[in-house]
């Protein structure tokens, strides 16, 4: 119960660093023995007590002379109990070295109280108690750690080097993973996980399952040159593969760092338990103080003072949230980066999303090319714009740069088409366009606000090209190719809605949560695909900034309706939503007298064009690939595989039944805590049924807590 002093009585119960290792540690290493060798002498200090106190209780039922041996040993053996617990005096008196009133005091200055009555019984059941206690929270502490462990960690302790950085080929040698640095040359065969980061070096037919990464359940091929991340599991075949990392720097290290700095954090829940402590317990204090004074009765006071002890209010919530991290994180491969977050998450009442990369796969196909220029060729116009989309990062440029090069990985191979020519000058419009200068020309390739802020004119042949596109009624982008200052090319580009996004949109709608699609593209082209999965509000052609304010807009305290919105066609630097988080301010601003109920707003974007909206939600949610899982901008991060869309559904869904358990703890613990005092005060509580009270009702609370890891979700996530 050490964490739960920290910060004024704070509500962590899992103590940092206290039964885990770091990734793929060996089960020899010294913090390993070290932890173990802590856990073996803490279960024996314990069962010495237990077994002492026992020994003492059984004798002295037996006597009726207590003055003869072996019963006169009793109070000895009671002694020994309470000595037995010496960490409880040492924790009270860190706690009032750093000005602090907190559990451990409160059980000191009852065991004090009860030697001083001469009561050694009631003060040996203290001691016991206590350490019988924090053992078992311990224990539960091993529990979710064992469970994140398990989540994120392999069983291989050990991986087959051929060769040391810099050094020549050998012999095959079992190293421990942790000795690996980066440029060692390890074997990897079917079957086995993938030790550290790394780089396939030669390939037999190499296939990696990556569902705990990113919740695809198809093992996904991998070439020479491929990217891996440690963690992941070779399905088939046999590869050489150079580390990029060491292991705590790896893929599963700075996982479990993301996840054991989101379980050291606190969310508003907790913040307001720890200032409600720091008050609550001096007051517990001056009570008892007072009780024992009026009704001349010690015990009495003492009583009052372990039975109103907040150990199982302030233990409501912490492992709630650990176990919520731990579940999101292996079932559902959703990384959530701090408790305020998780809260934010089931609190949530708002969703913007975007489309492409979103609700749809991102994954866009070139349909139909229409050339508008005379002499233009239609091979030569796909090759200068490939040169130029291949300096961007955008779905559209990958889907542009395949058109004509063709598979991606062949033409990295050097197989595919002639070397595309060389760009200078290459520039981003914002999420517009991008253009380059080849050969003396300016190429470029945008949308109609890309052509705008390029001062070019759109042709009436485009047009009329895109007006017969849209009278399909299908979905689709416009691209606009340009040469110099002329329109020589207009692209329909498609993109696949993701087969969960319906069935994820009713669910979050289900929940009460508003959704709106936010896109960079056409109103057009977004109204098609909101129209397929559900949703009625709809804005596009929204730059970066223009989905800021929109979030900004939600969050702001004045009722602004809803549906309400026109679509923004330029950034104003000057808009006048306020840049801190509703989730934050409310209550600080009194001024305002037409506020309305408070707005949690998300965002759920790809992350490529969402930053500034990612970051001004009250949660941020991005679908990212493995190797971006720890992007800055976002506050929860999907693993962009399978039913990505579902599986947040689920997330939120499983964030509200936490926040259901953490406040079914705290009545809990308030009726106990009430019913125990009321007790206390009329006399009609001993002092041991006191403390079994109060211990009683935190290990209740405690196992309640445990209940996230045992929940079935809906379905498989890994579909």
């Amino acid at each position: 119960m050490q964490a739960l002093n920290d910060q004024m009585l704070g509500s962590r119960i899992l103590q940092a660093g206290a039964a885990g290792s770091k990734p793929n540690e060996a089960p020899g290493s010294l913090l390993t023995q070290l932890s173990n060798a802590d856990s073996f002498v803490s279960r024996g200090v314990l069962l010495l007590q237990a077994a002492a106190f026992l020994v003492a209780l059984t004798l002295q039922s037996m006597t009726t002379d207590p003055h003869t041996f072996p019963f006169s040993r009793v109070p000895a053996l009671f002694l020994l109990t309470m000595l037995l617990a010496h960490a409880l005096l040492k924790r009270a008196l860190l706690s009032l070295r750093a000005g602090r009133i907190s559990v451990h005091v409160l059980m000191l200055i009852v065991l004090l109280g009860a030697l001083f009555l001469g009561e050694l019984r009631e003060a040996a059941t203290v001691a016991l108690l206590i350490s019988a206690s924090e053992w078992i929270l311990s224990r539960a502490h091993g529990a979710v750690e064992a469970a994140l462990q398990q989540s994120l960690v392999g069983a291989a302790t050990h991986a087959t080097r051929l060769a040391a950085a810099g050094a020549p080929r050998g012999n095959a040698v079992a190293v421990r993973i942790v000795d690996l640095l980066p440029g060692d040359v390890v074997l990897l065969r079917c079957g086995e996980v993938i030790p550290t980061d790394g780089r396939v070096l030669h390939s037999d037919g190499m296939m990696v399952d990556e569902a705990s990464v990113t919740g695809e359940a198809l093992p996904a091929d991998k070439p020479v040159g491929s990217l891996l991340l440690s963690g992941t599991l070779v399905a088939a075949g046999v590869a050489e593969v150079e580390c990029t990392a060491r292991a705590e720097d790896s893929f599963q290290g700075r996982m479990q760092s993301a996840v054991n700095e989101a379980r050291c954090s606190s969310s508003q829940t907790e913040e307001f338990i720890n200032r409600f402590a720091a008050v609550y317990t001096p007051f517990v204090v001056v009570g008892s103080t007072l009780l024992a004074l009026i009704t001349g009765d010690l015990g009495r006071g003492l009583t009052a003072l372990v039975a109103a002890c907040p150990c199982a209010i302030v233990g409501a919530a912490p492992v709630v949230q650990a176990c919520a991290f731990v579940r999101l994180l292996s079932d559902l491969q959703v990384l959530v980066k701090n408790a305020r977050a998780l809260e934010a998450l089931a609190q949530l009442t708002k969703l913007a999303v975007d489309k492409t990369g979103t609700l749809t796969w991102g994954c866009f196909e070139l349909s139909e090319a229409s050339v508008l220029a005379p002499d233009g060729s239609r091979e030569e116009l796909l090759k200068l714009l490939a040169a130029v989309e291949s300096r961007d990062s955008h779905p559209l440029a990958g889907c542009l740069v395949r058109s004509h090069v063709g598979c991606a990985a062949a033409y990295s191979a050097g197989k595919g088409p002639a070397a595309l020519p060389a760009v200078d000058n290459f520039t981003r419009v914002e999420s517009m366009g991008v253009w380059g200068i080849i050969g003396g020309k300016v190429i470029g390739a945008g949308s109609a606000g890309f052509l705008e802020a390029m001062a070019i004119d759109l042709p009436e042949e485009a047009v009329r090209q895109r007006q017969v596109w849209e009278a399909t009624g299908s979905a689709f982008t416009p691209v606009y190719m340009t040469v110099d200052d002329d329109v020589v090319m207009v692209l329909r580009l498609e993109d696949e809605v993701r087969a969960d996004a319906a069935a994820a949109v009713a669910c979050l709608q289900s929940l009460g949560i508003q959704l709106a699609v936010l896109s960079g593209d056409t109103k057009r082209a977004a109204d098609v695909v909101a129209a397929q999965v559900g949703i009625q509000e709809v804005l596009g052609k929204l730059k970066p900034l223009d989905k800021q304010a929109w979030v900004q807009k939600k969050q702001a305290l004045l009722d602004t309706g809803v549906g309400d919105e026109k679509e923004p066609s330029d950034p104003e630097p000057g808009l006048k939503f306020p840049l801190l988080r509703t989730l934050e301010r409310v209550g600080q601003d009194g001024s305002s007298t037409t506020r309305r109920p408070q707005e949690v707003v998300g965002m759920l974007g790809d992350g490529l064009n969402d930053g500034p909206a990612l970051a001004a939600a009250d949660v941020g949610i991005a679908i990212s690939s493995g190797l971006q899982l720890t992007t800055e901008a976002a506050h929860v991060v999907l693993g962009s595989g399978g039913s990505v869309l579902l599986r947040f559904a689920r997330a939120v869904r499983l964030a509200r039944r936490c926040r259901a358990l953490i406040t079914q703890n705290l009545v809990f613990a308030f009726t106990a805590k009430l019913l125990a005092l009321s007790l206390a005060a009329t006399g009609d509580l001993t002092l041991t049924l006191g403390v079994l009270c109060d211990i009683g009702s935190l290990l209740l609370v405690l196992l309640n807590s445990l209940r996230p890891l045992f929940w079935a979700l809906e379905e498989s996530s890994r579909q």
